[in-house]
């Protein structure tokens, strides 16, 4: 199962206002940006409930254990039914056990493989792992379910009926991997074979099924991604993205083209399997045609293919500013500000529409803020990126955490880049009374994002030191407000209270009435809170320093 650490990783983001710290070295940066794309992706419910996909059939009506037909439903390649007239026989919930062990042995003993006969056993275990509210993988494995179907994927022949159960044994190993741990480690066995059909040489239906099954195998566990990844994975999906592409570009495609089917799933797969990759960013970028293929996609493919392209960009901006530049060389940025805009009006006219491609088109242009050259720079400061940011801050402004969070983090992110650019674009773009009203109304996880990103406009953007009058402005007539950034100070989250510290270091050295204020809001117990908690030396050590300046016995009158 996924390790648990990358959900409480803290976002990369730009140093701003000095620090006694140090700002993070370029790997450290890299690091940290890459492992929070991982965490937003997980921690959202929205985008858990993506990373494993059962595939149903839909030419069977009843998806509960009352009842399943012994008659198998024959749905073809091309996803027609081919149901043949015949009895329905229900099968008892007490029966089911019996039933997958039938079903097996039956596969084991249908020869030739790849046979009508074969092909019939075969549907008929997929079936059963299809349409129950909970299929039985567990007894499916027990019952020698994962040989049977990798052998039913090595027909010695290679004609419709065979392809057609590679299909269904592809299939079935697709709902397999939806199981628990124990169940996925077995259907892991399949995977070379899995692979070896991702070319497409046995039509594009079975490699997108094959996709799928990979897809969820890799959703499951670091390891098994790593396993993946040394049987070849990475190189045959991105490929299938370059198919999708070309598919697009011919113009004639529909949105049930088997190449757009295909590419959709392939970059959902592939999504998964870079999940926490480092260097596996550099083979999708080393195949033909797969950078432009992402742009491409981003840019004009249907909703569907154009979110899964996106969380594919959003790893690989999360991975080595070389290959995060090299996107925005082949011009990303326009079209997923375009998308951008459009989806957050698509939100408006509907919450539900345009949700699931904002996420990822808002982690890919976080990224991009965060480690983008000076070509990154100026596209996002240009009067064509003002919709885009508008966009992010009624996002911001929205009633869904999820999006608030991730609006905040690229809002602090583009206030941060070199110069004050970022935060002049953000107060044009309304952002500032949005950000305040987080700081004071919403969730912890909200309210640590939206305190970043006004405290990288008071250090009036990337490099600096802190504007006096911005935190005047914003701050020193609003307790409600400032009282709610310093006691981050008092969270266990480490990064929070860094953060709250440091502003609070700001805040006592620019405000003429700094100390009053600080104290005016309980800041003094605040600072002390870190200087004698839990929190490491170094922001100890910053605590007692700033009590000894400001607070200590040469202050006092």
């Amino acid at each position: 199962m996924d390790e648990p650490h990358h959900a409480g990783t803290p976002p990369h983001r730009r140093e701003t206002y000095k620090s006694t710290h140090g700002v993070h070295t370029a790997v450290e940066a890299t690091d940290r940006r890459r492992k929070e794309t991982v965490a937003f992706s997980t921690q959202h419910k929205e985008l858990t409930l993506r990373s494993k996909r059962l595939k149903r059939d839909a030419s069977l009506s009843s998806l509960g254990p009352p009842a399943i037909s012994r008659e198998p439903s024959r749905t073809s390649l091309g996803g027609e039914a081919l149901s043949e007239a015949g009895p329905e026989v229900s099968i008892a919930p007490e029966d089911v056990a019996a039933e997958v062990q039938a079903a097996v042995d039956a596969i084991r003993a249908a020869k030739p493989v790849g046979s009508e006969v074969c092909l019939d056993t075969v549907r008929h275990l997929r079936q059963l792992l299809s349409n129950y509210d909970e299929p039985p993988f567990k007894e499916a494995v027990q019952a020698g379910a994962v040989p049977v179907l990798v052998a039913a994927l090595q027909p010695p022949r290679m004609d419709a009926t065979a392809m057609e159960t590679i299909f269904e044994a592809a299939w079935a190993i697709t709902n397999l991997a939806v199981g628990e741990f124990e169940t996925v480690k077995a259907v892991l066995a399949a995977a070379p074979i899995l692979i070896a059909y991702l070319g497409g040489g046995s039509g594009l239906p079975v490699a997108e099924q094959c996709a799928w099954a990979l897809g969820n195998i890799a959703a499951e566990d670091f390891d098994f991604r790593q396993t993946l990844i040394a049987n070849g994975v990475v190189r045959p999906l991105a490929a299938l993205l370059v198919g999708a592409a070309k598919a697009l570009d011919s113009g004639t495609a529909d949105i049930d083209d088997p190449a757009l089917s295909a590419g959709t799933t392939a970059a959902w797969a592939l999504s998964n399997v870079l999940k926490g990759a480092g260097r596996e960013v550099g083979e999708v970028m080393g195949v033909e045609g797969a950078p432009e293929a992402i742009v491409r996609l981003v840019a004009e493919a249907p909703e569907h293919l154009a979110t899964e392209a996106a969380w594919v960009l959003a790893y690989v901006t999360a991975s080595h500013e070389a290959h995060l530049n090299r996107m925005v060389s082949l011009g990303v940025l326009p079209p997923m500000l375009t998308r951008l805009s459009a989806a957050v009006d698509q939100m408006l006219q509907d919450e539900q529409l345009g949700r699931a491609l904002l996420i990822p088109l808002m982690r890919s242009l976080g990224n991009i803020a965060a480690g983008g050259g000076s070509a990154a720079v100026a596209q996002l400061l240009s009067l064509e990126a003002g919709p885009a940011l508008q966009a992010l801050v009624t996002c911001a402004g929205s009633h869904h955490h999820g999006l608030q969070r991730e609006a905040c983090w690229v809002l602090s992110n583009v206030a941060g880049m070199p110069g004050r650019g970022g935060v002049d674009a953000l107060k044009a773009a309304g952002a500032v009374p949005a950000l305040m009203l987080l700081l004071k109304e919403s969730p912890f996880h909200v309210r640590k994002e939206a305190a970043f990103a006004l405290a990288n406009i008071c250090a009036d953007g990337g490099g600096g030191t802190g504007n006096a009058e911005t935190l005047n402005t914003l701050f020193g007539s609003d307790r409600d407000a400032l009282r709610a950034l310093l006691s981050l100070m008092r969270s266990a989250d480490m990064d929070a209270a860094r953060l709250g510290l440091q502003f609070t270091e700001m805040v006592l050295r620019l405000l003429d009435t700094g100390a009053e204020e600080v104290e005016a809001v309980d800041g003094i117990d605040a600072i002390e809170a870190v200087q004698y908690g839990a929190a490491p030396p170094e922001l100890q050590r910053m605590a007692a320093a700033l009590v000894d300046k400001y607070y200590g016995a040469d202050n006092e009158s």
